[in-house]
């Protein structure tokens, strides 16, 4: 008896290795590089293996409480599946109304919106469709194209995921520079969003001051050919308006996206350490946080930055069309990925399964 309770208690520990695997190789991830979606991969991963091990426990236990738990639980599943997506339709339509009233009707505005017909149709379809009279090659588009929704609708969770632990970088103020990352402006002044991440920019400035030396602020942006004069001009008005030293700004006003402007900062740094080593951030709002990590580095920047709060509105759409901008970075892949994966359902999965029965 006592053999057999050592012998699951091994059991035990060895099965919950599992999630602190996954768990201790997120931590290494992350410290490594927080630009990417492995470590959010990584952390879901240790979740769903733990309050998967957790759940299977329960089960086995076959005590009172474990069978509340466990029925507890299998009625929030049952609740996600039969009215999360719809529940989630709701609240990205509202979405969408509340930008058109508060931001102006365009399309860049509507992603909720589109993302919302895309669940209504996933969701709705096969339940008002009659298909026992289509071909069989249809079926299997259709079945393909579905597999494949889903399957990024999965990674946009993961990109949200990651975007969200980007944002919980801390950076220590010790640092030389503050990339400043350029937005649209108006009529040759900042715009409200763009105000935010000068004011993020700003507001550590101040703090690092207050415990030494302040970091110059690099104000990266150029000229739009529907704008008056270069965003990094109108950021520096700005800037000196909030009661920054002119000596403490640096424009770079070449870029016109953001891998230009971290790569055109970078040299404006590079040229204002006169070679040295030296420490920098970025600062842009919340949702851009991992796409503009991922440029830096692009651009030899092994920085982490700051993020300016949104909007709780704005947020949705602007995580979304952070998404579409993030998969046009590896455009080629995914292309060729749901050609392959679409080549996979239709063809080669019915032929395995031919074989199989």
């Amino acid at each position: 008896m006592q053999d057999d309770i050592v012998r699951m208690d091994i059991n035990v520990i060895v099965t919950y290795c599992i999630p602190l695997a996954f768990l201790l190789l997120f931590f290494a991830s992350y410290r490594i590089n927080r630009t990417n979606l492995v470590a959010g991969l990584l952390l879901s991963c240790c979740l769903v293996s733990f309050f998967g091990i957790v759940f299977i426990q329960a089960y086995a236990s076959n005590s009172p409480a474990a069978e509340i738990f466990i029925a507890f639980v299998m009625v929030l599943i049952f609740l996600l599946f039969a009215f999360g997506a719809y529940i989630l339709v709701a609240f990205l339509i509202l979405d969408t109304v509340i930008m058109f009233r508060k931001e102006r009707r365009s399309f860049k505005h509507a992603f909720t919106l589109v993302l919302a017909a895309i669940l209504l149709l996933v969701t709705i379809a096969p339940h008002v469709t009659d298909t026992s009279r289509w071909p069989y090659i249809m079926l299997m588009i259709i079945d393909s194209a579905y597999g494949l929704v889903v399957f990024y609708l999965l990674h946009l969770t993961q990109f949200t995921v990651s975007m969200i632990l980007c944002n919980l970088s801390r950076p220590r103020r010790d640092q030389d520079y503050i990339i400043v990352l350029g937005s649209m402006v108006r009529h040759g002044k900042v715009t409200p969003l763009l105000a935010r991440r000068m004011d993020t920019a700003i507001s550590f400035y101040h703090r690092q001051k207050a415990e030494g030396t302040p970091p110059k602020l690099v104000l990266s942006g150029g000229q739009g050919r529907d704008e008056s004069c270069p965003e990094s001009e109108a950021m520096r008005i700005y800037a000196l308006e909030q009661g920054i030293p002119d000596d403490d700004i640096l424009l770079e006003t070449r870029s016109v996206s953001t891998l230009e402007n971290m790569k055109f900062a970078k040299e404006v740094m590079d040229r204002d350490s006169s070679g040295k080593l030296y420490k920098c951030i970025y600062a842009t709002n919340n949702y851009h946080m991992l796409r503009a990590g991922i440029f830096a580095r692009k651009a030899g920047l092994q920085i982490s930055g700051i993020g300016a709060k949104t909007a709780w509105y704005f947020l949705p759409n602007a995580i979304l069309r952070e998404y579409i901008a993030y998969l046009n970075i590896h455009l080629k892949l995914n292309i060729a990925f749901a050609a392959a994966s679409m080549v996979f359902g239709i063809f080669i999965l019915p032929a395995i399964i031919t074989c199989l029965t």
